[in-house]
């Protein structure tokens, strides 16, 4: 009997360690994650000029091993990895346009739920989707809702939307994924 009780103390004595190191490195990727964000918002405050781009790659690039590695290495090895909008060197066009050619269509797309008029509900999806290298949006969800309504349409939407001319880093096509409103307003 104490020797199994040995064995079970050994066992919970393993899995502590094991469960501190993983405290332990997720800690210190997260003071990683933490310091570049506070150089960059300490850049912004004393007026200095800041480069969003190598901003958004640094942080991005922080993996959960808590490597720093740029974003051509990420893309190397990992050729479907989705780049931040802010870090892609040539954006995504719809329709020969931008994403506010983009809003045009998605504002010209959406039909007010008749439910969500009659409850006057109204609001700001926030929808994230990424633009594949082939220039169809996939993936898309909702990051903050108003109503399971709006979120919907919202959602709809997005997905039916055409194709894009896809976003490229260093002259190869890579996907991009976007954070994006919809709008819902009652006139």
């Amino acid at each position: 009997m104490a020797a199994v009780a040995i064995l079970v103390v050994g066992c919970k004595s393993n899995n502590s360690k094991k469960a501190a190191a993983e405290a332990a490195k997720a800690e210190e990727v997260a003071a990683q994650k933490a310091k570049a964000l506070e150089e960059a918002i300490d850049a912004i405050e004393a007026e200095e000029e800041v480069n969003v781009r190598e901003a958004v790659e640094k942080l991005s690039a922080i993996d959960a091993e808590g490597a720093v590695e740029s974003l051509a290495e990420t893309l190397e090895k990992n050729p479907d990895y989705a780049v931040p909008f802010a870090a892609v060197e040539t954006k995504p066009a719809f329709a020969g346009g931008d994403a506010s050619e983009f809003s045009k269509w998605v504002g010209s797309q959406i039909v007010y739920p008749q439910d969500a008029i009659d409850q006057k509900l109204e609001g700001r999806v926030i929808l994230q989707f990424t633009v594949n290298k082939e220039g169809e949006v996939k993936d898309v969800k909702v990051l903050r809702g108003v109503n399971e309504l709006l979120d919907a349409e919202a959602v709809r939407v997005v997905s039916s939307s055409p194709k894009w001319e896809s976003g490229a880093q260093n002259g190869i096509p890579v996907a991009v994924k976007y954070t994006f409103p919809v709008v819902f307003k009652l006139q």
